[in-house]
């Protein structure tokens, strides 16, 4: 088969559109969540094939001609051994328009999205107030408690927080040693994974519910924000989450 025809084939996938939505969503967002080039998004379009934003790209301005389409067991066969030659990750790569380069977040949407078959999408943004919180000594406070009823409803019991790390391959085998962790423990994976000076990670089954979570995290970080400023936050109680919890599984 010819290169056009399947250029073509990938570009035309009614999916692409809902992904370019979402991505011009989260560049538009009053909130701010990313500043010119920043922020990345990804999404696994079928078993195998992972479309992530080209180096460069414009989230508020997104095309579907800013995707790099990727075979992401390809992708994650490479990860698996080190090292890592950029060579073997540019041959994972199915297609891109006029030569564009993947995000450096691709080889972290591609296992992320591989781990969990109800994870369809990923996003890296950086809210201003999020940032604030991540940027100082308070950002485990936040990951790891939580302050109202309905941000555990939201947001689980608990975000995963991972150190700082060069962005691409640094940052995705940080998120891959403390995820391990995460889930040897909690037994899930996490929707939300705050990184420390440098965003946020969110992942979700459709781009609605990305949307929604990113809306509850906006909320609950100003939240948490000004509670400290008054000498807070008194936060829930382990006892009264798992009770909130219980009651949202119907135990």
């Amino acid at each position: 088969m010819t290169l056009a025809p399947v250029a073509e084939s990938l570009m035309a996938d009614p999916l692409i559109n809902e992904i370019v939505t979402l991505g011009q969503a989260l560049g538009r967002h009053p909130s701010r969540l990313v500043l010119a080039e920043e922020g990345a998004l990804g999404s696994r379009m079928t078993d195998n094939r992972v479309v992530v934003t080209r180096r460069g790209a414009l989230l508020a301005e997104l095309e579907p001609t800013d995707f790099v389409h990727l075979d992401m067991q390809r992708m994650n066969e490479v990860m698996a051994h080190e090292p890592v030659l950029p060579e073997d990750l540019a041959a994972a790569q199915m297609h891109a328009e006029y030569g564009a380069e993947p995000h450096e977040d691709a080889t972290l949407f591609t296992w992320l999205l591989a781990i969990d078959p109800e994870v369809r999408i990923a996003a890296h943004i950086h809210p201003v107030i999020v940032d604030q919180i991540t940027a100082s000594p308070r950002a485990r406070q936040f990951a790891d408690r939580r302050t109202v009823h309905n941000e555990v409803l939201a947001l689980g019991s608990a975000s995963l927080l991972v150190n700082y790390a060069d962005p691409g391959l640094g940052l995705t085998r940080e998120i891959q040693k403390k995820m391990i962790l995460w889930r040897d423990r909690n037994k899930s994976v996490p929707r939300v994974i705050l990184v420390q000076n440098h965003g946020v990670i969110l992942m979700g089954e459709t781009g609605l519910a990305l949307l929604r979570s990113i809306d509850a995290l906006l909320k609950y970080a100003e939240l948490f924000a000004g509670a400290s400023l008054l000498g807070g936050p008194v936060f829930l109680t382990p006892q009264a989450i798992t009770q909130i919890e219980q009651h949202r599984r119907g135990a």
